[in-house]
C-alpha cells in the first residue's frame, strides 16, 4: 500500500505589523501540523525554530517563506516591509556636569536620502555653546545642576521629507561640579562664583571658613616683589602722575595693574607704557596667576580678562562681565575644588 504525503495548511503571522529597522519582529507559526520548520527571511538569514524572532538591520521589503516538514508543497510566503529606524539622539557624555560642554547628535536612518530638518528645544538654563538649533548636532551646557535628581528634558523634532516625526524627548540628570572659585567681599557679605572650564558659575553666598580666611589675608594695597615692598603710598616714584588706590603685579610678565579714581590701568614694571583698561573700575583688583586672568570691580559688577602680555601693553581683548555685584571691596581666588 502506497502512503500519500499529508498536506499541511501552512501559515504564519508576524508582529509588529510595521516594524522598523533594529526592532525585534516575532513570527508566529499557525500551521495546522508539522514536525520541522524552515524559515527564510529574505536577507540570506534562516531559522529552524517553530516561532522565531528576527531583527532586520536595514529598511526595505523582504519575502519571508516558511516550509513545513521540508515539503515544497507545504510552503507559505508573506512580504514584510521594514521601515526606517526610530530616530533618536545621543549624548557625548555618560555623566553630565553643570557648566560642562556636552554634544547632542541626532541619529536617524535615512537610506532613501530624504531631506532632513532638525529643531532642538532646550530646557531653561541650558545654553547653546556651539551650533544652531536647526543643526544635526549641537553643543550645550547646563548652567545649574538638577535638584533631587529631577530630569532636564532636551527635545528634538525631525522632519523627514514631508513627514514630521514624533518629537524625541530625553531627560538628563545634571550633577554639580566642584571647582575653584572667585571669592568677593561686598560690604558685610561674602560671595563665591566657581570657575568651571573657563566658564563662570552662578553667584552664591559663601559661609566657608577658608573663603573668609583667604579674604582676610588678601590685599591689593600692598605687594611684595623681588624682596621689595610696594604699597599705595610709595608708588609715586613709579607713577608720579597717578594717585594709586589699589595695586597688583603679574610676576610672570612683570606688569603693574593699578586702579585710580580714573579707572584701571596696566603698565610695565618701570611704570612705562601705561594703558587704560577700564574707566569704570572702582577699586578692588586681583591677578589670578594660575589662570593668567585679571579680575576687577566696576560699578556694573565684576569683570575679567586675560593678563596683558604685549610689550607696549596694547590689547584687543574685550573684558567680560562676570556678575552684577556692586560694591565689591576685595577679590581673591580659592583654588580648592568646592
Amino acid at each position: 500500500m502506497v502512503m500519500g504525503c499529508k498536506k499541511v495548511n501552512v501559515d504564519f503571522s508576524f508582529s509588529p505589523a510595521e516594524p522598523k529597522a533594529g526592532e525585534t519582529v516575532k513570527f508566529t507559526n499557525s500551521s495546522s501540523a508539522g514536525e520541522s520548520w524552515t524559515w527564510t527571511f529574505g536577507d540570506n538569514s534562516t531559522s529552524l525554530l517553530k516561532n522565531p524572532t528576527k531583527v532586520y538591520k536595514k529598511p526595505g521589503t523582504y519575502l519571508v517563506t516558511l516550509v513545513v516538514d521540508s515539503a515544497k508543497y507545504n510552503t507559505r510566503s508573506h512580504s514584510i516591509t521594514v521601515y526606517d529606524t526610530v530616530p533618536t539622539f545621543v549624548s557625548s557624555l555618560d555623566s553630565i556636569l553643570h557648566c560642562q560642554d556636552v554634544k547632542f547628535t541626532a541619529n536617524i536612518y535615512n537610506p532613501f536620502g530624504y531631506e532632513l530638518l532638525y529643531q532642538w528645544t532646550l530646557p531653561e538654563n541650558c545654553i547653546l555653546s556651539s551650533g544652531k538649533l536647526t543643526d544635526n548636532s549641537i553643543v550645550v551646557y547646563f548652567k545649574n545642576p538638577t535638584k533631587n535628581n529631577e530630569l532636564k528634558n532636551v527635545q528634538l523634532t525631525i522632519t523627514q521629507g514631508q513627514t514630521v516625526l514624533p518629537t524625541i524627548s530625553r531627560g538628563f540628570v545634571v550633577y554639580e561640579t566642584q571647582a575653584p572659585a572667585i571669592v568677593m567681599k561686598c560690604k558685610d557679605h561674602i560671595y563665591r562664583q566657581r570657575i568651571i572650564n573657563d566658564r563662570l558659575d552662578s553667584v552664591v553666598y559663601s559661609q566657608l571658613e577658608e573663603d573668609m580666611l583667604l579674604l582676610s589675608n588678601a590685599t591689593d594695597t600692598c605687594v611684595i616683589f623681588n624682596d621689595s615692598v610696594f604699597n599705595i603710598h610709595n608708588m609715586k616714584h613709579i607713577f608720579p602722575e597717578y594717585d594709586v588706590l589699589r595695586l597688583q603685579i603679574d610676576a610672570m610678565t612683570q606688569k603693574w595693574y593699578i586702579t585710580t579714581a580714573e579707572g584701571l590701568y596696566v603698565a610695565n614694571f618701570n611704570g612705562k607704557d601705561v594703558q587704560l583698561i577700564d574707566s569704570e573700575a572702582t577699586g578692588a583688583i586681583y591677578v589670578d596667576a594660575e589662570r593668567n586672568q585679571i579680575y576687577w570691580a566696576t560699578r556694573s559688577g565684576l569683570k575679567v580678562m586675560p593678563v596683558i602680555k604685549s610689550k607696549n601693553n596694547q590689547f584687543s581683548t574685550t573684558p567680560i562681565l562676570c556678575n552684577n555685584l556692586s560694591d565689591i571691596d576685595r577679590i581673591v581666588v580659592n583654588n580648592n575644588n568646592r
